[in-house]
This record gives C-alpha cells, sequence and structure tokens, in this order.
C-alpha cells in the first residue's frame, strides 16, 4: 500500500465544524482563475493516487461531480478531464441538473472534448431514485436510505427524484472497449453503485477509487475481488487482486 492517510480522514465529514470550513473554502477559491486553481492542482495531485494512474489516452469514470467543488477547484472530474487528453475519454455520471449543466459549460470554455456528462445517479438498477440536495453544499447531498440524519441535519436539504441508471448499462450504451478506473465520489451509495458494476468488474476493470465515507471498505471491495493500493485525497484507492497460477 502507498499514501499515507490524509489527517482529515481522522475525523468525521459529518461535523458541523468540518462542513462550515469546506463551505468557507470553497466559497473562496471559486474566485480563484481556473488555470491558477487547476493548474497548481494538477502539479499538487499529479503524483498521488488515483490521478497518477492516469495517463494520455485513459478511459475514467467519476460518479459525483458537484458543481461547489467544481467552482473550488478541487473536482476529481475535471482534474481527470485534463489528464486524460486528447484520445481519452471521461464520463461523468451526475444526477444534479445545476451541477451538470455547469461540468458541460467549464467544458466547453476549456475546448475538452473528450469529457461526456450523463445526467443520472448511478444505482443498481434502472429506476428514479430521491435525492437529498443540499444547495449549499452540494457534495454533501446524497440519495434516500443511504444517511441515518436527525431531523435538523435534515432540514439542509430538500428532496428532488432523478433518474438513476447502472454504470454497466453506460458502459455499454457508450461502446467503449475498456475502462481504466471508475472514481465514486457520493455519500454512502457506494455498495449499490458496485452492484451495477459487475459486468465492468467481471472484464477486468483494474482500479477503483471510493470517496472516505463509510466503515470497513476493505472488506467490501475484497468482495468485489479489490485490495487497498492506496489512501488518497478523497479516501482510497483499489486495485483488482491478481490471480495467481
Amino acid at each position: 500500500m502507498r499514501n499515507r492517510q490524509y489527517i482529515k480522514f481522522l475525523w468525521s465529514h459529518d461535523l458541523a465544524i468540518h462542513r462550515y470550513l469546506v463551505r468557507t473554502y470553497n466559497a473562496f477559491s471559486r474566485y480563484i482563475p481556473f488555470s491558477i486553481k487547476y493548474g497548481l492542482g494538477l502539479k499538487l495531485r499529479g503524483k498521488r493516487f488515483p490521478y497518477c494512474l492516469i495517463k494520455p489516452g485513459s478511459v475514467i469514470v467519476q460518479i459525483g461531480a458537484p458543481r461547489d467543488t467544481l467552482l473550488a477547484g478541487r473536482s476529481r472530474g475535471m482534474y481527470f478531464s485534463l489528464l486524460a487528453g486528447a484520445n481519452g475519454k471521461v464520463f461523468i455520471i451526475e444526477p444534479d441538473i445545476e451541477s451538470a449543466t455547469l461540468f458541460e459549460e467549464m467544458l466547453q470554455a476549456r475546448g475538452l472534448n473528450n469529457t461526456i456528462v450523463c445526467r443520472f445517479a448511478a444505482w443498481n438498477e434502472k429506476g428514479v431514485l430521491r435525492i437529498y440536495v443540499n444547495d449549499r453544499h452540494p457534495a454533501s447531498s446524497f440519495t434516500e436510505g443511504t444517511k441515518n440524519y436527525t431531523g435538523k441535519r435534515l432540514s439542509e436539504f430538500r428532496v428532488v427524484e432523478m433518474p438513476a441508471n447502472t454504470v454497466d448499462e453506460l458502459i455499454k450504451q457508450s461502446g467503449v472497449e475498456r475502462v481504466d478506473l471508475v472514481s465514486i465520489t457520493t455519500n454512502g451509495a457506494e455498495r449499490k453503485i458496485l452492484e451495477g458494476m459487475r459486468g465492468l468488474i467481471s472484464s477486468g476493470l483494474p482500479h477503483i477509487a471510493l470517496a472516505h465515507t463509510g466503515e470497513a471498505y476493505d472488506k467490501m471491495m475484497e468482495g468485489f475481488g479489490y485490495e487497498l493500493l492506496a489512501h488518497d485525497d478523497r479516501g482510497f484507492t483499489f486495485e483488482r487482486k491478481r490471480t495467481h497460477t
């Protein structure tokens, strides 16, 4: 295993002080020019996981691209788009209309033609999900049933219904022959999303990155055939287990 665990994962991200600090940082950073914040971000992240896995021509699926992290220069999806190059392919799965639209606008403004924004919630089956959306902090939005918040905390969210589908179906429809990395930065929906990726996993998907929003991810990922490769800036990067003959 490479890279030490970030100190920020030693406390709960649900703490009010953590949420306040993140919102404050995002509010300030949105006014920094794109070239500065993402240029510096590339230098800081380039040798760390999962970014170091991305090469020109890589194919990546990023699940979760909230507009607050995008404006703050912290969007994984945007970094993947910048790293994959003209011959790469990036799929951004983001159900929130405002976040998806902003991502598309920023891609167009930067001339990034290697990325497709898919407007649905990743899940284990096709359907409709109830999503709790926090307009002040979109990155904290979550799918109904994946969080056990108090009534006071739930009052920070509005509930909307959004279409859902599986990553397997997206890849099938896209016609791509391989995927190099799936990154999931959602809040508690990881297992359901992974269940909707069984076809992709069985075809040999080499790496999966998960945000640190739950416990016992090592055991969960072992069940899908992956082992921890490294701690990263959002949580964990896992590598497909190698079979020994």
